[in-house]
């Protein structure tokens, strides 16, 4: 099976300067989960979806890394804004 087995012919879709609230709202109304972004030619630039209106910085809701994930990357790459403790790092 493929993609094109089972993906939408003819999607809506929503343009980069869409209010938020509109996509949101289109989604909501059409029961789906996210929209192509397509520019003025009809060219998809992205992808907007539940979870990026869900995960917003500006409503303190943006996604946290796991502390394991967190620890691989490094102490300099830990999110300041994060409500878990910075994992201590074993001495070699």
């Amino acid at each position: 099976m493929n993609a094109a087995d089972v993906m939408t012919r003819d999607p809506l879709s929503v343009a980069p300067e869409t209010a938020l609230v509109e996509a949101a709202l289109l989604m909501l109304q059409h029961r789906i989960s996210g929209l192509p972004v397509t520019d003025a030619k009809g060219a998809v630039v992205g992808v907007l979806t539940e979870g990026d209106l869900l995960r917003r910085a500006e409503t303190g809701t943006e996604r946290h890394r796991t502390g394991l994930l967190a620890f691989l990357m490094g102490p300099g790459r830990w999110p300041a804004n994060t409500s878990m403790p910075m994992p201590a790092r074993s001495a070699k």
